[in-house]
């Protein structure tokens, strides 16, 4: 089994060439490019050591000390070593303390990393994987969408079709939860779904004959203002489709509470057209209270109720419940 090796360094040049230094038999080198994608690696991916620069967004922020944290709380066996351009006698005392069991000036040389890592006991070829900035995901086009169709049971009859986002490079980022994660750490979840949105709408519309489209929409996203709504009517006027045609679920990664833009927002979108679905009902934040003001067309029920649900006595009784309320 490989020695995972994460980097971590804002400047891909930096990141890149360390990489590059360390690759070797028996090693896997990730490399990211911030914090954020950097923690949900250590969450994810069992790490044998971590270098890591001390600032990753400019020149007045530690979140290197923040990471070692992390990194304490998430791979406490890891072994650790910070990287400065300008290592004061604090720093050291600091990083060291945290956790860290060196702290580098740059520039340095690969030998001293190669000193830290001490390892040797890898084995299997070297691989490096690149972790995507959201930038890049955003910018570069790879977000990209498939479709599962929506079938009545009674009459197997195609409904509609659910959009499903992902991404085109390999990465673990791949993984839709982890990928909207990240999004939501950076900050910039309104971000990634209106681009996940022109990439649902541009892909569907071959399907607009054959049924509804249903798109995941996170609740916050709805109180971007214009945003949401310029986007939804000038793409869906792109690729010819109706806003009849077009459902929204909500999804149930935030409250959808009572946020007068946000249900300004659907009250209008709704006028327009536009069909409103309650995701995953039963999960994480439930939108039920708001039920009589959105009147949702449709109410999915969460997987982990529905799945066999008529063997089980209780989730029969809660899916029950729900058929009820939508009724």
């Amino acid at each position: 089994m490989s020695e995972t090796v994460l980097i971590v360094d804002d400047q891909a040049e930096v990141a890149d060439g360390i990489a590059a230094a360390l690759m070797r038999a028996g090693r896997q080198v990730i490399v990211c490019y911030d914090a954020e994608s950097a923690q949900l690696v250590v969450e994810t991916i069992p790490v044998f050591a971590v270098i890591s620069d001390v600032r990753l967004t400019g020149p007045f922020r530690f979140e290197g000390l923040d990471f070692l944290d992390h990194l304490g709380r998430h791979a406490p066996e890891a072994r650790v070593a910070l990287v400065s351009g300008m290592v004061t006698p604090e720093l050291e005392v600091e990083s060291l303390r945290r956790g860290a069991i060196a702290v580098l000036q740059k520039p340095f040389e690969i030998a001293d990393i190669e000193n830290i890592l001490a390892s040797g006991n890898g084995s299997g070829d070297a691989t490096l994987v690149r972790i995507p900035t959201l930038d890049e995901i955003i910018g570069r086009g790879v977000v990209r969408t498939r479709f599962q169709p929506i079938v009545r049971v009674a009459t197997e009859e195609v409904m509609g079709f659910e959009s499903l986002a992902g991404i085109t490079i390999e990465s673990f980022l791949a993984r839709p939860d982890l990928l909207f994660l990240y999004a939501e750490r950076k900050g910039r979840v309104i971000d990634l779904e209106l681009t996940c949105m022109v990439s649902a709408l541009r892909s569907g519309a071959a399907l607009r004959e054959q049924g509804r489209l249903f798109m995941n929409l996170h609740p916050a996203v709805l109180g971007s203002g214009e945003r949401v709504r310029e986007a939804l009517t000038i793409e869906a006027a792109r690729w010819g489709i109706p806003l009849r045609c077009i459902v929204l679920e909500l999804t149930e990664q935030a409250a959808l509470g009572k946020d007068d833009a946000v249900l300004e927002a659907i009250d209008d979108l709704r006028e327009q057209g536009i069909r409103f679905a309650f995701d995953d009902v039963g999960m994480a934040y439930s939108h039920l209270p708001a039920i009589e003001r959105v009147r949702p067309s449709y109410l999915k029920v969460s997987q982990h109720f529905g799945s066999g649900f008529e063997a089980d006595p209780t989730r029969t009784k809660l899916v029950r419940s729900i058929l009820s309320l939508a009724r």
